[in-house]
């Protein structure tokens, strides 16, 4: 654990930490010389801590089911404080005598794919489904402003110009507008062009910051532990 480049952590059954390793306090901007042993989440020095009382539910019911939990948290994490999505996960922790004596706290940095691109992969001729690409927070390219990059990410959805001016509180003439600038500067003619673009530079898997708020989901498909 000590030389992962993952987050983890243990517990003890009071949801005080008993061990983190270095990439945990890298991933909260912990000081190294703040002592995390034997302190709570909402003891940390961490906007996280406002979630203390959602994690440490989450730590009495996997003690108390044996059931791993799932988590994705999206905070501003890392010592560079980028807003990024992690996928964190936790399992009880057992002693010799089978006796549950706390959890371990697992996590890295998420990875997408989308349906589409999915389905593309499983169609190739090798029909193997590559890997995952990493979702983008910062545009791949400054080819775009910020307007036009929060319009690209809801045209890459499909949406119309109608439900995109709703979604960004403008007129349907004032996307309209904006699709035909963006359009031009990638010299396209139409979205399923434009799609094309915007997968071979990156943009597909872009999302603007202002979209993503900090949070913590949890995901209620839990998986037995082994």
């Amino acid at each position: 654990m000590e030389r992962s480049d993952d987050i983890w952590g243990i517990k003890d059954c009071e949801s005080r930490f008993v061990y983190t390793n270095r990439a945990f306090r890298d991933f909260l901007d912990i000081p190294a010389k703040f002592k995390i042993e034997g302190k709570r989440d909402e003891q940390l020095p961490t906007p996280v801590a406002k979630f203390a009382s959602e994690l440490q539910k989450q730590d009495r019911e996997t003690i108390s089911s044996g059931k791993r939990v799932t988590l994705i948290k999206t905070h501003f994490f890392n010592r560079e404080k980028k807003l990024e999505p992690y996928l964190y996960e936790k399992f009880p922790l057992y002693d010799e005598q089978n006796e549950c004596v706390g959890t371990v706290l697992y996590g890295r940095k998420m990875d997408f794919i989308s349906l589409p691109q999915y389905v593309e992969e499983l169609t190739t001729s090798e029909c193997e489904l590559k890997s995952p690409k990493a979702l983008l927070l910062e545009p791949p390219s400054k080819l775009f402003t910020k307007k036009q990059l929060k319009v690209i990410f809801y045209a890459l959805q499909s949406l119309s110009a109608k439900e995109i001016g709703r979604k960004l509180d403008r007129s349907n003439r004032t996307i309209e507008n904006y699709l035909q600038a963006i359009y031009r500067t990638a010299s396209v003619n139409s979205l399923p062009e434009f799609k094309k673009f915007c997968k071979r530079e990156g943009f597909d898997r872009y999302i603007p910051e202002e979209l993503i708020s900090p949070k913590i989901q949890f995901i209620e498909n839990r998986r037995m532990s082994s």
